[in-house]
């Protein structure tokens, strides 16, 4: 069957500094716009940690052009598929409407980005959700083993506090924290749109000046400073550093395997075999980790790899949930599993597996607008090609074995991984050890 040739993103800075990509899907019937700023949780002040977070929660709340009850109505109206979000680096807004809602959609975000009210009402009801969430989180092994893994491996560093700071820190957040924050980094050098959709990329850069155009930097604006990361500081610190959870009720036990991998700044090639890496150790069937845990042995019902880019360095985890009596077999053997994929590396037939498993989700991302406009919002704020999945494909393709076996044991580093658990029972004595 004959490929449809790629949506191809074209960037353009506007004027004002912000940079604008637009991708242009004919055959789409939705409009999706993701904003991305660089102004995530790493960049909170020591004092004030969740400040990001508590700032993303409230931009919804009201603006100068919007009512709490105007902005309900409208993303009503749209089809309720908006999603802002807080990362350790980015606080990004994502939404996909149809064609007939992109101006009003757009009205709309423009207003919560550029024209925040903040008011003190809304403040103080919006504190009390972010507590409620960080209380969900905490209660949530699933959601908790992230974050232990994070404080895990990055220690005291920024990139290992929660990104949602804790309930005394929230406490603490005043109005014109928030608003001294969002004029310093929201502003358009520090941000990106991109759009995807079946308009031409002329209709969507007349879009995004009309919308954006007069979006201007404060006195106060300032470009972040990231919080230096040296590789072989965190090497060191996994070979010292555990971290468990005692959680006495609890018949099953979390835990997590993590290592740094390579990341935007090693280049795509880097970035696509660390990819690849996970795909093979731990995506859902034919997986090392599903094999072995789940499939072979019977130990886990939920085992997988999560793999995250930063702009200096990733991390690759490996997660599972036991039984508490299980739990010192499947950790042993987990770990077996991980030195295994470094010391003796995947096999021709597993990479050609592996590669087809990834080229397939590359291909059906592809055609999402959402993943498009997301995606290359991020690679566009990191100063990252804008590469397109006909090239990625290209790319994977010429990945033989012998070469990504020599990846993973350079770049790879499972010998110092952090370890977490949280449960009870002899498991978290192992962690301890």
């Amino acid at each position: 069957m004959r490929r449809q040739p790629d949506p191809t993103p074209a960037l353009v800075r506007l004027s004002n500094g912000l940079r604008v990509v637009a991708t242009s899907m004919p055959n789409a019937r939705s409009l999706s716009i993701a904003l991305a700023v660089h102004a995530g949780s790493v960049y909170d002040p020591p004092k004030t940690p969740g400040l990001a977070h508590f700032l993303e929660h409230l931009i919804f709340k009201s603006t100068e052009d919007f009512t709490r009850s105007d902005i309900a109505a409208t993303m009503q109206r749209c089809g309720n598929r908006f999603d802002p979000t807080t990362s350790k680096e980015i606080i990004s807004i994502a939404g996909t409407v149809p064609m007939r809602k992109a101006e009003e959609a757009l009205r709309l975000v423009a207003s919560v980005v550029q024209r925040p009210r903040f008011d003190g009402a809304d403040l103080e009801t919006e504190r009390q959700v972010v507590i409620e969430e960080l209380r969900d989180c905490d209660v949530d092994p699933s959601k908790r083993i992230e974050t232990l893994a994070d404080e895990t491996i990055w220690g005291k560093h920024p990139m290992g506090r929660d990104t949602g700071g804790t309930p005394a820190s929230v406490r603490e957040i005043t109005r014109n924290h928030i608003r001294n924050y969002h004029r310093r980094y929201f502003h358009p050098h520090n941000s990106v749109l991109s759009m995807a959709g079946p308009l031409s990329t002329d209709e969507m850069i007349a879009l995004a000046e009309r919308f954006f155009g007069e979006w201007r930097s404060t006195a106060q604006a300032r470009m972040p400073r990231r919080p230096w990361i040296d590789p072989r500081t965190l090497e060191v610190r996994h070979s010292r550093r555990s971290k468990v959870l005692r959680r006495a009720n609890s018949q099953q036990v979390w835990f997590s395997i993590s290592t740094t991998t390579p990341s935007y700044p090693d280049g795509q090639d880097a970035v696509l075999k660390t990819q690849l890496a996970q795909t093979l150790i731990g995506d859902g069937d034919g997986s090392r980790l599903w094999d072995g845990l789940r499939e072979r042995l019977g130990l886990a019902y939920d085992v997988y790899a999560t793999l995250d880019f930063y702009s200096q360095v990733g991390v690759m985890s490996a997660m599972a949930a036991v039984g508490r009596g299980r739990a010192v077999t499947a950790m042993r053997e987990t770990k077996a599993i991980l030195a295994g994929t470094v010391e003796r590396g995947f096999s021709r037939d597993e990479v050609a597996r592996g590669k087809d498993a990834l080229s397939a989700q590359i291909d059906l991302m592809a055609e999402w607008n959402m993943s498009n406009a997301a995606r290359y919002a991020e690679l566009a704020l990191f100063d990252q090609k804008l590469v397109t999945p006909s090239e990625e494909l290209a790319q994977l393709q010429r990945i033989g074995a012998r070469e990504f076996n020599a990846f993973l044991r350079e770049r790879l580093r499972w010998d110092s991984a952090a370890v977490c658990a949280i449960g009870a029972g002899p498991a978290l004595a192992v962690v301890r050890s």
